[in-house]
């Protein structure tokens, strides 16, 4: 049984509703990543313990009132009797473990890099995306994704500041920061398949599914390593509060956008991360990008706008004359 969302389903023969959605989940994104990286005083997977708490029970409301409405919402992977239930279960809990596990990837890499470059090469997932999206679901990945992805990574590059390009040395905490937001890019793309793949799971279960397991995880992480801690001052506490109601938001509605569109178009406006980021990061901590990150952070773009482009090219009508003159795009 598909689960319809009342609002949603009104819109979705617009076929520009799932990237209107995923806009405004990744602005809420990026104002909960800003305030987490402003608050140096605390661990990342501290941090990550409070983003995951102010998803998780939120959600708990939002099942309970979907549970009082008198919708069934675990009708798709409960009685686990089935094979088809017993793989949504599954499926759901490496969503959620990809999901958690990028995000923390990502507070990392702000330990080692400014809140742009970071959120520059985690929105390179749309490329791995593409990747995955291929492996999993079916959808084409040729040769001109290829090269898109190539000039994902040089941008990526470029970011890295390498010695042949600064004439200097490799500065080893940018190189640590840019390996967790590369490796937050690899998870996260896992975690969009995999939302992608649930779209008929109520998206209920989904959020809480995420806030749950992003809750035991990092709070486990955190009483291992001894970093457990909370925040005392009023302007910490809401600010930690508000980075978990942001991330409940932003993944409602990055829920809602995938079961609008297909994974390659909502992936690509995710990228306006990267614009947020940088915009939050002039305006609250008075730090603007250099050329290296507008110029990574450029042709990074451009390789994922030209997954994006192929991906528009692949939805018009085969006799279509735009699709004929552009054959080679779709190789």
């Amino acid at each position: 049984m598909k689960h319809e969302i009342p609002f949603i389903t009104k819109f979705t023969k617009s076929g520009y509703w799932g990237m209107v959605l995923c806009f405004i989940s990744s602005m809420l994104l990026s104002l909960g990543t800003m305030m987490v990286s402003h608050m140096k005083q605390f661990h990342p997977i501290t941090k990550s313990f409070w983003r995951f708490a102010g998803t998780f029970v939120p959600a708990i409301f939002v099942v309970a009132y979907y549970v009082f409405k008198g919708e069934n919402v675990h009708s798709t992977f409960w009685p686990m009797t089935t094979k088809k239930s017993l793989i949504v279960m599954i499926s759901l809990f490496f969503r959620s473990f990809f999901g958690c596990t990028g995000a923390t990837f990502q507070y990392y890499s702000l330990k080692y890099m400014p809140l742009g470059d970071s959120s520059v090469i985690c929105n390179a997932y749309p490329m791995f995306v593409a990747f995955l999206a291929c492996i999993f679901l079916g959808e084409r990945f040729g040769l001109f994704n290829f090269f898109s992805t190539l000039i994902t990574l040089a941008g990526i590059v470029f970011i890295t500041r390498p010695p042949m390009l600064t004439g200097e040395g490799f500065d080893r905490e940018l190189l640590i920061g840019a390996g967790l937001a590369l490796g937050c890019a690899v998870f996260l793309s896992a975690a969009i398949v995999m939302i992608r793949h649930l779209k008929e799971i109520h998206h209920s279960i989904t959020l809480i599914g995420f806030g749950f397991w992003g809750t035991i995880e990092s709070a486990i992480l955190a009483f291992a390593f001894g970093v457990m801690e909370f925040p005392t001052e009023l302007n910490d506490i809401l600010m930690g509060v508000a980075t978990g109601l942001l991330s409940c938001g932003s993944q409602m509605f990055l829920i809602f956008a995938l079961k609008c569109d297909s994974c390659g178009p909502v992936a690509l406006v995710k990228t306006t991360d990267v614009i947020f980021a940088f915009l939050w990061q002039g305006i609250f901590f008075g730090i603007y990008p250099d050329v290296f990150s507008v110029v990574g952070a450029v042709v990074l773009i451009t390789g994922i706008l030209l997954c994006g482009f192929s991906k528009w090219i692949a939805t018009l009508d085969e006799k279509n004359s735009i699709r004929q003159r552009l054959w080679f795009v779709l190789k």
